[in-house]
C-alpha cells in the first residue's frame, strides 16, 4: 500500500512538473527579452545624468500593478545623480509586457525631505527611456 502512495505522490509531483514547465520557460523568455532593454536604459540615464548606480531589473506578475494592461511587469530600479548634485535619488521605471513587446508605463522617484516620499516622475524621464527602447528593439 505504501509503495502504491508513493508511486502516486511520484506520478502527481511528475504532472505538475509537466504541467508548469511551459509557463517557467516563457517567464525566463519575457525575463532574458527585458534584460537588454534595461541595459539600454541604464545606458541612457547614465549619459543625461550625473551617474548611476545599483541598478537592479526584475520581471514580475501583472498583478504588481493591476492597473497596467499587461502580461508581465518589468521593474527598473536604480539610484541616480542629477547633474550638478551631490545626491542620489532613487528612481524605478515601471514598463508592461504585452503581444511581445515591452512597453514603457511610467517612472517613480524618491523626493529627499525628513520622510522621503515616493511621486510619479516628470515626462524627462519618459523621453529618456523612449529614446533608450528605440535604439534597444
Amino acid at each position: 500500500m505504501t509503495h502504491l502512495r508513493h508511486l502516486g505522490l511520484l506520478w502527481l509531483a511528475v504532472t505538475l512538473t509537466a504541467i508548469s514547465a511551459p509557463a517557467l520557460w516563457a517567464q525566463e523568455s519575457v525575463r532574458q527579452s527585458f534584460k537588454p532593454i534595461a541595459a539600454r536604459v541604464v545606458s541612457e540615464f547614465q549619459g543625461a545624468t550625473g551617474g548611476i548606480r545599483k541598478p537592479h531589473f526584475d520581471v514580475r506578475r501583472r498583478d504588481t500593478f493591476p492597473e497596467v494592461d499587461a502580461d508581465m511587469i518589468g521593474m527598473l530600479k536604480f539610484e541616480m545623480r542629477p547633474k550638478d548634485e551631490a545626491s542620489w535619488h532613487p528612481v524605478v521605471c515601471i514598463f508592461g509586457y504585452r503581444q511581445g513587446q515591452w512597453k514603457f508605463v511610467k517612472a517613480f522617484h524618491e523626493l529627499p525631505s525628513e520622510k522621503p516620499t515616493w511621486t510619479e516622475a516628470g515626462p524627462w524621464y519618459g523621453e529618456i527611456v523612449e529614446r533608450a527602447m528605440k535604439n534597444a528593439q
